[in-house]
């Protein structure tokens, strides 16, 4: 069974992507980023790019197996078998299939009406599975997701 938290509300996709990236990285937490084909450059460019001083070091799952055992963070657009880590972070719209690899799932979902749809779908996928789910409000709201 994994832990799956959604993480709602989110205003700016990008930046928040940024900080969860800052965070797995800081803690030594392997992390997979399953991000959708059209923002696969944005999200690749802004963790380069994130600071004048520094970057946030990561690869893509076509990287080298030497480079992919040795990185925390993994961008990709589909989960492959014998691609894992410790944390799932899923900005598809769908629920990946694979995702009981990792120990904790998180689902970043925007403002969106489209998007908290699809996050409401997933969110009874989940739970159909009897995974744990657990909702975060990113703006510090409280309602459901």
């Amino acid at each position: 069974m994994s832990s799956v938290t959604f993480h709602v509300n989110v205003g700016n996709r990008q930046d928040y992507l940024c900080r969860l990236a800052r965070k797995s990285i800081a803690t030594g937490t392997k992390t997979v980023m399953l991000i959708q084909l059209e923002a696969l450059d944005v999200i690749d460019l802004l963790l380069w790019t994130v600071s004048d001083s520094s970057f946030l070091a990561h690869c893509r799952n076509t990287a080298a197996p030497s480079v992919l055992a040795r990185s925390d963070l993994i961008l990709t657009t589909r989960l492959q078998p014998g691609l894992t880590g410790q944390v799932l972070v899923n900005t598809s719209d769908r629920m990946p299939d694979g995702y009981r690899c990792f120990d904790r799932v998180i689902e970043v979902v925007g403002t969106d009406d489209s998007e908290r749809q699809a996050a409401r779908l997933r969110w009874r996928q989940y739970s159909g599975c009897g995974d744990e789910l657990l909702h975060f409000d990113a703006q510090g709201r409280v309602e459901s997701p």
